[in-house]
């Protein structure tokens, strides 16, 4: 095996790695957005009013930002793989 292809290989395992993390991440965040999460507009259509506004934490926002990295990131990796993996093919048919 060339040299190269080694240093791809680790890098992919690397990036595997991280996209594994990422996805127990989501699992968390999506389970936290599940118990908290409350959505004005779902309140208006059951017709429910408050007296108040919701509190900043009902919003979770911060676990929206993991899903959303956590997808770009698989994202961007699915087509790096998918761009390498080409490149190795034809390579290796030369």
């Amino acid at each position: 095996m060339k040299k190269n292809n080694k240093k791809i290989i680790n890098i992919i395992v690397v990036l595997c790695v991280i996209g594994f993390l990422l996805t127990i991440f989501d699992f968390l965040a999506l389970h936290d957005i599940h118990n908290e999460y409350i959505s004005t507009r779902v309140l208006k259509r059951l017709n429910i009013t408050l007296s108040g506004d919701l509190p900043e934490w009902t919003s979770t926002k911060g676990e929206w930002d993991v899903v959303r990295i956590s997808y770009l990131f698989r994202f961007i990796f699915f087509v790096f793989c998918v761009a390498v993996l080409y490149k190795l093919n034809v390579g290796h048919s030369n």
